[in-house]
């Protein structure tokens, strides 16, 4: 008996330390795997934290966008409030009968004008800044997936629409400041100015394309870019020999800023197409023109306000 006692005793004993022994190993198991998670999970949130970050981390190109709109908008509100509301009236020209040349004759005809509408170079200024707020703010809002694909491809289309418009409002103010006030004469340049832009993308798409600079329509543009000007510059001079007249300061100052603004994106595009220095990085490419854009239409702005402002 004594002995069978003695058994029962160790058999327990054995089964207790082999019962203490699965614990032990199923709660080590536990604690590894809950650590495991934690780590995973720290991991996890670590990469998140990381990936948020990086995401609101704003490149230097998004940075002058960001100023754009901003220095823009100030344009608009300072236009609006300082100045003044000096207007033309624009027409549109016709042959009408000369009542005086027809008494003795039958009908004779003359060229005549009729007014058709008045604008405010106010309006235009403020146009101008805010149609140059839309672009920038669509490149950090909707349109981030299509920018991103532009750099990577080499070509922004949306950079020459905006271009378009902006010019082709800038042209419009000041041939409009010089005299010229026949709408579908001033229509005329404005549609220049976007046969310009339309060849500067053709140039663009087709050195991306070919790797070879698209030369033939970066000069085909600059032609188109200057055939404006010499209708704006004939009544400039007619109006001096003819009229006797002189333009306010800030029609000359527009008329430098605008070539010399012309100019510089010119060469600095023809730069782009060939790629030179540190223009091989697209992205560089186009900070630079939305840097000299900004520029331009700022100065293009503070001029027009602080000339019609002493008025």
């Amino acid at each position: 008996m004594a002995t069978t006692t003695k058994s029962t005793k160790a058999k327990t004993k054995t089964t207790k330390a082999k019962y203490n022994n699965a614990k032990s190993i199923t709660k080590g198991a536990k604690v590894a795997k809950k650590s495991t998670a934690s780590k995973a999970s720290k991991a996890a949130a670590t990469k998140k934290v990381g990936s948020k970050k990086s995401t609101t981390t704003m490149t230097m190109l998004q940075k002058v966008y960001a100023a754009s709109i901003a220095v823009y908008a100030a344009i608009a509100g300072a236009a609006y409030f300082l100045m003044n509301d000096v207007s033309y009236q624009l027409s549109v020209g016709y042959w009408a009968k000369d009542e005086l040349a027809s008494v003795n004759g039958g009908t004779q005809f003359a060229p005549a004008t009729q007014g058709i509408v008045d604008v405010q170079v106010k309006w235009g200024v403020i146009a101008l800044a805010v149609l140059s707020i839309v672009v920038p703010l669509l490149y950090l809002t909707r349109l981030k997936d299509y920018h991103a694909k532009s750099m990577k491809d080499k070509v922004l289309t949306a950079r020459w629409v905006d271009m378009a418009i902006a010019t082709g409002i800038m042209i419009q103010m000041v041939a409009i400041l010089s005299g010229v006030l026949d709408i579908a004469t001033l229509k005329i340049t404005a549609g220049l100015m976007v046969v310009t832009m339309i060849l500067g993308w053709m140039a663009e798409k087709r050195t991306a394309v070919s790797k070879k600079a698209a030369v033939r329509e970066y000069y085909l543009s600059m032609i188109t870019g200057l055939l404006p000007w010499l209708l704006i510059l004939s009544y400039a001079i007619f109006t001096y020999v003819y009229g006797t007249l002189r333009s306010p300061w800030y029609v000359y100052a527009l008329y430098a800023l605008m070539l010399i603004g012309a100019s510089v994106i010119g060469k600095h595009q023809l730069k782009a197409l060939k790629a030179e220095g540190g223009l091989k990085n697209y992205e560089t490419v186009e900070q630079n023109y939305a840097v000299l854009s900004l520029i331009t239409r700022t100065a293009f702005a503070a001029i027009l306000i602080v000339g019609l402002l002493a008025q």
